[in-house]
């Protein structure tokens, strides 16, 4: 097969990866135009299918390895736990244990101590998926020395 066509259905999994939801395509693509470069040496179909299948399975295995390190780095932030051992600050009182904070500038219900509106708070923890074990924070950030607006919560 000529190196066009390789080329061709490099370029028309690229489309489909982009408009199918996930990550998988790409691999194939990748492995076509790994194919379309080979097959200017390669006359054989047999040869080319064969490698196309080599390259397509080298790829898959080179981006799973990326996908592990990339996603290795999220998870020392806790992917999927939430905002815990972030900085916040109480936005609605939390009185007999239950009120809002706000975290990465978004509101959530909190459960603690009783605290009143603008104390410093630190997440410890989460049940659920708006509700957040809260502290009070004993120190400022290394990011809020030095001004800011007060009541400001770096991210």
């Amino acid at each position: 097969m000529r190196a066009e066509y390789w080329v061709l259905a490099a370029l028309l999994l690229t489309i489909a990866e982009v408009l199918a939801p996930g990550t998988f395509l790409i691999f194939f693509a990748v492995g076509a135009l790994m194919t379309a470069a080979l097959s200017l040496f390669v006359a054989s179909l047999a040869a080319q299918l064969g490698l196309f299948v080599a390259a397509t399975g080298i790829a898959v295995l080179v981006g799973n390895s990326l996908y592990r390190r990339l996603l290795s780095k999220r998870a020392a932030h806790r992917l999927g736990q939430g905002p815990i051992g972030e900085p916040g600050i109480v936005e609605e009182a939390i009185v007999n244990g239950r009120g809002k904070v706000r975290v990465r500038d978004i509101a959530w219900l909190a459960t603690g101590a009783d605290l009143p509106v603008g104390t410093p708070i630190v997440v410890t923890g989460r049940r659920g998926g708006t509700l957040l074990e809260v502290a009070v924070r004993r120190h400022k950030p290394a990011a809020a020395i030095g001004g800011g607006a007060p009541g400001h919560v770096p991210n």
